[in-house]
């Protein structure tokens, strides 16, 4: 893969600087899902916020593991692509631009056993706000990244394509319960399992991979883990 560098759509940007403001001053995060092509461009198309059920504090958060598994899939479904999950974003107190112990184990779960590694970001309002990129390899090394907003034509229109627009594109229901699409006259579940044209890591990381590893992170968050 070639240099690593992130762009975001604009409704993933601004999912992320809502929530922040939203919180501010206490800790916040998110989840960021989308594709990887093969010139080392991220594409976030989506940014998962936390959750309710979460944990928020000054130097400290947790993630509600149920509700991001649940939104994701959510989400992930309205696409026509097979969006992945990229890695992760949280707001550090102060200037902090860098990760804690704890947030090398976070980022750890997210990059191994994926050729790509994963992508995790620090927010800090000092005053300003700003986010400070990183690729995180599978073994665990950072590199600071470039990272861009989608100035409405640099992401194809493709990436952002979604299933459903307008009454013509409406899905159709037998008996047994499959969805069909008018379109396509594929299945919803031959849809979700096909390929998408855009290039994905050698070793697919699913969002249900996601959320278990979202609950053993919690869990070791809960034990005191450092």
């Amino acid at each position: 893969m070639n240099q690593n560098y992130v762009i975001f759509s604009q409704r993933a940007f601004n999912s992320i600087v809502t929530e922040v403001i939203d919180k501010h001053p206490i800790e916040t995060g998110g989840i960021l899902i989308g594709y990887i092509l093969d010139n080392g461009a991220w594409i976030v198309v989506e940014n998962i916020p936390p959750g309710y059920h979460t944990i928020h504090q000054r130097a400290y958060f947790e993630y509600d593991a149920e509700f991001v598994n649940y939104l994701s899939n959510v989400i992930a479904l309205q696409y026509k692509g097979n969006l992945q999950v990229l890695g992760l974003w949280h707001r550090h107190p102060g200037s902090m631009d860098s990760f804690s112990h704890t947030d090398d184990g976070t980022n750890i779960k997210f990059a191994r056993d994926r050729q790509c590694g994963a992508i995790s970001a620090l927010v800090n309002c000092d005053p300003r706000m700003r986010l400070t990129m990183y690729h995180v390899s599978p073994h665990g090394l950072y590199q600071p990244i470039e990272w861009y907003v989608d100035d409405g034509e640099t992401i194809p229109t493709e990436f952002l394509d979604l299933h459903y627009t307008d009454a013509e594109s409406l899905p159709v229901f037998d008996q047994n319960g499959v969805v069909y699409n008018r379109e396509t006259s594929v299945s919803q579940e031959q849809i979700l399992s096909e390929e998408s044209t855009v290039e994905a890591p050698i070793i697919p990381y699913t969002l249900t991979d996601a959320v278990s590893d979202f609950k053993e992170i919690v869990q070791k968050l809960r034990r005191g883990y450092k």
